[in-house]
């Protein structure tokens, strides 16, 4: 396997909450792809089991942002989705979308591992970029698949808590002035800024080998809506604990609680385009 050091080791992570999460007879999700995946991997992948909150908590956002990406499909003329720190994701796979142009944006070393389990094709480009080189947006621009016309959704799922406060708000700004003629959504996952003070207590962060650390994070949304330009709005904000609540053991009761369950959870937040003042 392709050796992963630092931010690129945590895609492993999701890939095993979701093999895990298939073996359960009425899992959140299925995900037989990403078992295939694993078992194919030399890692050590039991130090995650056990883990159950991030493999619940991975399985939610994961059902969570497939509906999410589904109803923007739904609704959008001409959808163009961009993954952004893609890693070994498989949603494009699991809902058979594979008829919808599909962008898949990691850095180097994770797209030349992405290579060994999927395909490029006419709908579906890989770039092996970070997210902070703004290069990357010219080359979809220059993609035969995108139009002028492309309604864009960007979907930013386990990247923005391992990058700096000024370096996301960066991310936003370059973003929205690059795509600010499309109908565009972004669909983004946070942790709060109590998280991303204690990486070192993550049940499954903590144990790679490359212990990356967590810094973005906020605890209130206006927080949150600070860092974004003008151009932008939260349509919607989703706390973890909302969803699948009796999977949740005994913390399910967080949902009733504001104050903490945007705390001790990740949060999901969908952000659109503010209309234009007639």
């Amino acid at each position: 396997m392709t050796q992963l050091q630092g931010i690129p080791e945590s895609l492993l992570i999701p890939l095993a909450a979701r093999s895990y999460e298939t073996e359960r007879p009425r899992g959140i999700i299925e995900d037989s792809l990403s078992q295939k995946i694993m078992a194919s991997l030399d890692y050590d992948f039991d130090k995650f089991r056990g883990s159950w909150m991030t493999q619940v908590g991975i399985s939610v956002r994961t059902w969570l942002i497939d509906q999410l990406v589904l109803r923007f499909i739904q609704q959008a003329r001409r959808p163009l989705i961009i993954n952004i720190g893609c890693g070994l994701d498989t949603r494009r796979q699991r809902l058979n979308l594979e008829d919808i142009p599909w962008i898949d944006l990691d850095v180097p070393e994770v797209i030349l591992l992405r290579k060994q389990f999927f395909t490029e094709t006419e709908l579906n480009r890989f770039i092996a970029k970070s997210m902070l080189d703004e290069t990357w947006m010219d080359d979809v621009m220059t993609w035969s698949s995108y139009s002028k016309k492309s309604e864009i959704l960007i979907i930013v799922e386990g990247v923005l808590m391992y990058f700096e406060r000024s370096e996301v708000q960066q991310f936003f700004n370059f973003v929205s002035q690059k795509f600010s003629q499309h109908q565009r959504q972004m669909i983004v996952e946070c942790c709060s800024q109590l998280m991303a003070d204690h990486t070192q207590y993550h049940p499954t962060v903590s144990r790679l080998d490359s212990r990356p650390s967590f810094k973005f994070g906020y605890n209130r949304l206006p927080d949150f809506v600070k860092i974004l330009p003008q151009t932008l709005r939260v349509s919607s904000e989703h706390s973890l604990f909302d969803y699948y609540s009796h999977r949740w053991k005994g913390l399910g009761i967080l949902r009733w609680i504001p104050y903490l369950k945007y705390r001790l959870n990740n949060k999901i937040v969908v952000i659109g385009q503010r209309e234009r003042e007639i």
